[in-house]
Parts: structure tokens; sequence; C-alpha cells
């Protein structure tokens, strides 16, 4: 997935109108600066917490951690066969867990 300009100039476009054009609109009366300073934050803030899920969804730093056992029930239910023999076997290395009785 890359960059889409269009849609980065949409949602930027909106939250310019947010926080540049109606500042001067809607900022009327005794609280007009009050009403100016939270649309420019509210606009601001928006656009860069929008803009950073956008970019992270692009490259994200890290996948989806699955434990076996669901790699396992994900194989099975796309192949429709679980062949055991296919299994991948744990490195002679690797410690193997055992389950000593309890006493």
């Amino acid at each position: 997935m890359g960059a889409d300009a269009v849609a980065i100039g949409v949602v930027t476009g909106f939250w310019a109108v947010v926080g540049i054009i109606l500042p001067f609109i809607l900022g009327k009366g005794p609280n007009k600066g009050v009403i100016q300073v939270v649309l420019v934050i509210t606009a601001s803030t928006c656009w860069l917490f929008w803009l950073l899920c956008y970019m992270h969804q692009m490259n994200p730093l890290i996948g989806p951690q699955l434990e076996n056992t669901t790699v396992l029930a994900i194989r099975y239910l796309w192949d429709k066969n679980l062949d055991i023999d296919d299994l991948p076997t744990p490195h002679p290395t690797e410690p193997t867990t055992t389950h000593a009785a309890p006493m």
C-alpha cells in the first residue's frame, strides 16, 4: 500500500477548512478567541492523528504474532487438510517442555 495523494489531499483539505476558514466564520461573540483556538487546535491534532495512523498502515513496525495452534487452525480452514507429516518439527537445540506429574 502506498501513499494515495487523493486521500491525503481530501483529508488535509477538510481539516484545513476546519482549522483555517471556520475560525473566522464561527468566531463571534464574547468567546471569539476561545472558539478560534479550539477550532485550530482540534483541526491540527485530528489531522496529525489521522496522518500518523495512515502512515503507520503503509509500513507497520511489526506484523501479527500468531500462536502455533492458530496457524494450524488457519491452515486447516483454508486447505481443508491437516497432514500431520507436513507439520514443522522443533529444532533439536530448542528445549522441549515436559509436564511432570504433580506430587
